[in-house]
């Protein structure tokens, strides 16, 4: 009988988040200090994974960093009834994945767990109606806070839908 002697495979991390990049999210994005900081590097790996992500590329998540991360400061500035585009959507849906991270963030930026609620616009045709509504005030608002149209020709790519919608919405901080 042959013993086998397994050895502890080399595990690969991505660097922190860098000051760099934190100045960047700042400076030309208009992000707050807080959220800029937000350590999301494992979160952009997870999605690059062709087989447990999405297979977005380096660039695909970047950018979605940005998005999501104005999404926190929509959700920080205005609170409930902010709904978030596909971008966002996609890159809460991992954010939420890492538990005690995303705990943790949301105990800093909001001082309590930012719950998601995938069900608004899905209870009849009044909350459709609302829904629709959010998601334009949800644009006005991020032209005023950055400077720039939410739908831009950079996200009208196959990872995206057309319209840019999400039919989630962040809800109120409980």
């Amino acid at each position: 009988m042959k013993t086998v002697i397994h050895t502890a495979t080399e595990l690969s991390y991505p660097n922190p988040i860098s000051d760099e990049r934190i100045l960047h999210l700042i400076e030309q994005k208009r992000i707050s200090p807080a959220i800029a900081k937000i350590d999301l590097e494992m979160v952009k790996m997870k999605l690059q994974e062709e087989d447990e992500g999405l297979g977005w590329s380096k660039e695909q998540c970047e950018s979605a960093e940005v998005e999501y991360k104005r999404y926190w400061n929509l959700c920080a500035e205005f609170g409930k009834g902010i709904v978030p585009n596909k971008i966002m959507d996609s890159m809460w849906h991992y954010h939420i994945l890492d538990t005690r991270a995303y705990h943790s963030d949301c105990e800093n930026i909001y001082g309590g767990y930012m719950h998601h609620y995938p069900y608004f616009g899905m209870r009849g045709e009044q909350d459709a109606k609302d829904l629709e509504n959010s998601f334009y005030k949800t644009k006005d608002l991020y032209l005023e806070l950055f400077g720039e149209d939410m739908v831009r020709s950079e996200h009208q790519k196959c990872w995206n839908d057309c319209q840019n919608k999400c039919w989630n919405a962040c809800p109120s901080r409980e």
